[in-house]
């Protein structure tokens, strides 16, 4: 599974200029569950926590490594609900993964620019 080997470089770059966390295939979760991979950019910023991630399609069927998803999300925990305030923005759904190599540094410079714009006001309840 080295489907990031070309474009992990440059994911890192941008992680490190976020000052953000960078994390690998859900390195928190059980071997067993470990079936497949994805990268994930996190980081706060005025009390909201912000995402980049890179994942297959969760389908009923299983996980689809063929079909990919580039998603920005930002969310705000506490408060008096269970349920986070939460902003999501997918930039690419269901696509080969050759469409985000191919458009890996346009992707993440539209992501840190939908992210570094969503204010406390923008979250909603899903």
């Amino acid at each position: 599974m080295k489907r990031f080997r070309d474009i992990d470089p440059i994911i890192e770059h941008y992680a490190t200029e976020l000052g953000a966390r960078l994390t690998k295939d859900r390195p928190g979760y059980p071997q067993q569950l470990r079936t497949f991979e994805e990268r994930r950019i996190d980081w706060v910023e005025n009390d909201i926590r912000k995402a980049i991630i890179i994942q297959p399609n969760f389908e009923a069927t299983g996980v689809n490594t063929d079909l990919w998803n580039f998603i920005n999300v930002a969310w705000r925990e506490g408060g008096y609900s269970s349920v986070p305030l939460q902003w999501y923005k997918s930039l690419v759904t269901s696509k080969d993964f050759a469409r985000i190599v191919n458009q890996i540094e346009k992707l993440l410079e539209e992501s840190v620019r939908n992210l570094g714009n969503v204010r406390l006001e923008d979250l909603e309840r899903p």
